[in-house]
């Protein structure tokens, strides 16, 4: 007789007990949530790819941003300086081509803008140059000589734009160069002393701008292109270059040719307290005509005599790198009037706009005494004759002139000659 767990069949007892817990399970499953369920079925076996590596639509590249964008104002300060208004003033611009031999002029409130190739600027009462190139602007205070002279082989052309009494402007008055525009007189300027900007904008094709904030009204040239522009509920006017508005409330300039377009804005900006003193009138020497701009620096002006520093007649050897001294308080004197010991009194250190307690201000490796006094460079310019070479490096290590863009003359600057054709800077003859 067999036994009954031998007979292929579970007994009734257990088939029961077996049923009983199937149908429990089944019911579990039933009454589970349907993420749980969802989890315990479709659980992946690998983990998903985090978000950052899926691939990105090719729609969602066409509409990343661009550099510019369209309708963004690209605009910026070129120079800036303060004025004093009292009375009427006229906007008018000027062209001028310059020569190698300089164009003298007692200057209005004004801004040279470089349009083409280079220039230099010498105010002739503090000696104070700057080297412009195109779209590079600076500042001229009113009663200041200054001498515009080209540097370079390109054309030298300039903008002058300048603010000047209704008088100097009328028909008749004599006028250096080629007038572009003049405005009407403007009578409401307030009284007082302003910041007075030149800002130069770009417009890319299809771009949108508004005039930047203003006091008064403003004077808008285009200098390339063409622009529409649109004043407070007028019709668009297209403004080409060469050619500029008055503005006396908001404009709107749009840009819709294809090829980009560029004006500059000037125009009074936030007053300043207190008032500009005129400078003094001092008699300074014209050059020839014909003849080449001297390239020495005049001695500074002072309100009183000072002890010009002894001038040896040859240049002194290589110093040892310069060490800044500590510096020193305010209030300590120097009996010598020479703090720095740089060979430039700290009166003359005030004029020139140096740092008394700097040796060497514009870190070229030149005593600020031996900029202003022996080799003619600028204390505030490490690159004087803007060549590409510090003005060290031409006296201690080249042998160069530090005052003059082409040392031999051969029509290559100095720093081309060295590391673009690798000739000889002070041989004529090495031309590449």
């Amino acid at each position: 007789m067999r036994r009954a767990g031998f007979s292929g069949k579970l007994p009734t007892g257990a088939a029961r007990g077996l049923t009983v817990l199937l149908g429990m399970a089944m019911t579990g499953v039933i009454l589970l949530p349907g993420w749980e369920r969802a989890a315990a079925q479709d659980l992946p076996t690998q983990p998903a790819s985090p978000p950052a590596l899926q691939p990105t639509p090719a729609a969602q590249v066409a509409a990343a941003p661009a550099e510019f964008t369209a309708g963004a104002p690209h605009i910026h300060t070129v120079a800036q300086g303060l004025i004093s208004v009292d009375g009427p003033l006229v906007w008018r611009v000027r062209e001028v081509g310059l020569t190698a031999t300089g164009a003298p002029e007692t200057a209005s409130s004004s801004f040279t803008l470089q349009r083409t190739g280079a220039a230099v600027v010498r105010n002739e009462l503090t000696s104070r140059r700057m080297r412009l190139e195109a779209g590079e602007a600076q500042f001229m205070p009113a009663g200041d000589p200054y001498l515009r002279y080209a540097v370079g082989s390109d054309p030298s052309i300039v903008w002058v734009i300048e603010l000047v009494p209704p008088e100097a402007a009328a028909a008749g008055a004599a006028v250096t160069g080629t007038v572009l525009f003049t405005s009407d007189a403007i009578n409401d300027y307030p009284r007082g002393t302003f910041d007075v900007e030149l800002q130069r904008g770009i417009l890319l094709p299809g771009e949108v701008s508004e005039l930047p904030p203003h006091t008064g009204p403003a004077l808008m040239m285009v200098t390339s292109g063409r622009i529409q522009a649109t004043a407070d509920g007028g019709q668009p006017a297209p403004v080409n270059a060469g050619s500029g508005r008055l503005v006396t409330g908001a404009l709107t300039l749009r840009n819709g040719d294809t090829q980009p377009a560029a004006f500059v804005v000037a125009a009074l900006s936030e007053p300043v307290d207190g008032a500009e003193q005129p400078a003094a009138a001092q008699a300074v020497p014209t050059p020839a005509p014909g003849q080449p701009v001297p390239t020495v620096l005049l001695p500074p002006v002072d309100a009183a005599p000072t002890a010009v520093p002894q001038v040896v007649s040859e240049p002194t050897p290589a110093p040892a790198p310069v060490v800044e001294p500590t510096p020193v308080p305010a209030v300590v004197v120097s009996e010598s009037g020479d703090i720095d010991g740089d060979g430039l009194s700290d009166v003359d250190e005030a004029a020139y706009g140096s740092d008394p307690l700097n040796r060497d201000y514009d870190a070229d490796g030149l005593l600020d005494g031996e900029e202003a006094y022996i080799y003619g460079t600028d204390p505030l310019n490490n690159d004087s004759d803007g060549d590409g070479l510090l003005d060290g490096e031409e006296v201690h290590q080249y042998g160069t002139s530090p005052v003059a863009w082409d040392s031999d003359g051969d029509g290559v600057g100095d720093a081309d000659e060295l590391f673009v054709h690798g000739t000889n800077p002070l041989d004529p003859a090495s031309v590449p």
